[in-house]
């Protein structure tokens, strides 16, 4: 069978009168690619496909990921009330989990990590004796009656403390190191976050990059571990004298001559627990340092105890986050 030549798919067989009319007609809207150009390739719809599969797992992948993390929280925070920590490591006789009221000693060449709940990590170096005192979901204290511990928390502020004697250090999301003597002497040293520590009605922030000294009836300032010894001398000098009642003013320069852009924090501090001090040198100083006017409405009401002076300078320092769960690498 041989089949005759159409003209609708072959436009060079001439065509009856009605096609021909219509090609006229019609010839006007026919494009002509340029010379060179072949015609485009209709659009693959596999790479549209692909993409939304790809967007689609991704979605999955991303809500499986919440949910992993909505469910892993709840699960990390809480404890059952007297549960006992686990020691994982520990040289000689330190037990393999520490109760409520059980004391964990390390001798001078022992140390021990203690699992403090499921919120993080402590280790217990050597020479150091530390009681749990209380242990429950959202509160979790234990003593440390001398020594130094290394605390590493990832939970919300409030949930982990240290006592020492009348003492407590309260972590707020952080990382930090902290010592005492039998004396009831010690220090804190923060690495990351912060922590707040009390004594005697007296609450003390102190934030990373910090060092606070304390003993068993009063805490000191907190000084940035870069802030020169003749500073530290002199605020140390003027704390003291204040505590008892007395104004030095050659110590008050001495602090504001060897006070540098470091020392903010520990001017900050000592002017809020000494109002008194913004009526001297100490006051101009801090006004500098924060890159704030001298203003003498607020300077009087500061000197007068307004907390709501203060908090407008403390607005100048960066505080401790609420959203404490993006302090996320503490939590490993």
């Amino acid at each position: 069978m041989i089949e005759q030549a159409d003209p609708l798919w072959d436009p060079e067989q001439p065509g009856d009168e009605t096609l021909e009319r219509l090609s006229s007609l019609l010839g006007r809207y026919r494009h002509v690619p340029a010379a060179g150009h072949a015609w485009a390739a209709v659009p693959s719809v596999v790479p549209y496909r692909r993409r939304r599969r790809a967007l689609l797992a991704a979605a999955v992948a991303l809500a499986a990921c919440v949910a992993t993390v909505a469910a892993w929280v709840p699960w990390r925070l809480h404890w059952d009330e007297r549960r006992q920590w686990t020691v994982d490591a520990g040289a000689g006789a330190a037990p393999v989990a520490l109760g409520v009221g059980r004391t964990l000693t390390t001798s001078a060449d022992e140390s021990a990590t203690v699992r403090v709940a499921r919120i993080g990590r402590m280790d217990v170096l050597p020479g150091t004796r530390i009681r749990l005192l209380d242990t429950r979901g959202g509160r979790h204290r234990l003593e440390l009656l001398e020594g130094r511990v290394r605390a590493r928390i990832w939970a919300p502020p409030g949930y982990f403390g240290i006592a020492a004697g009348a003492s407590e250090t309260v972590d707020l999301g952080c990382e930090f190191e902290m010592s005492r003597n039998p004396q009831g002497e010690g220090s804190i040293h923060v690495t990351s976050g912060w922590v707040m520590h009390r004594v005697n009605g007296q609450e003390t922030l102190v934030p990373a990059g910090s060092r606070l000294d304390f003993d068993a009836a009063r805490s000191g300032i907190p000084f940035a571990t870069t802030s020169s010894a003749a500073f530290r001398a002199a605020v140390r000098r003027l704390d003291l004298a204040m505590a008892e009642g007395k104004r030095l003013p050659d110590v008050e320069r001495a602090v504001v001559r060897e006070a540098s852009q470091a020392d903010r924090f520990a001017l900050l501090s000592l002017l809020t627990r000494y109002p008194a001090l913004a009526s001297g040198p100490v006051y101009p100083k801090l006004a500098t340092l924060l890159d704030m006017p001298v203003d003498a409405p607020h300077r009087d009401a500061w000197s007068r105890g307004s907390m709501h002076a203060m908090d407008v300078w403390w607005e100048r320092i960066p505080r401790p986050p609420k959203a404490w769960w993006l302090n996320w690498r503490d939590a490993f």
